[in-house]
């Protein structure tokens, strides 16, 4: 069984990833591994730290410890370069 993700891309653009083959697999994904993964699906221009950022989630975390799993839905935020 293929693991997938959901994901609401920044520009507003949906898409249904394969994450990996197993739960094992699943139990070891960073946030930081499944940025790239978004961003070679999006086929972004920009890198994973610098082009989009998934709200609230810490790069080095492990994603089954926010409770992602098979199916769940991904949104990601466009970051914007400036500041106040």
């Amino acid at each position: 069984m293929k693991y997938q993700l959901k994901i609401n891309g920044p520009r507003g653009e949906e898409k249904i990833i394969d994450l990996c083959e197993n739960e094992e697999d699943m139990g070891r994904i960073t946030v930081h591994q499944l940025k790239k993964k978004i961003a070679r699906e999006l086929k972004t221009n920009r890198g994973p730290k610098d082009g989009f950022t998934i709200f609230q989630l810490e790069e080095s975390s492990l994603l089954s410890s926010y409770g992602i799993r098979h199916m769940s839905t991904i949104h990601t935020l466009l970051m914007l370069p400036g500041g106040v």
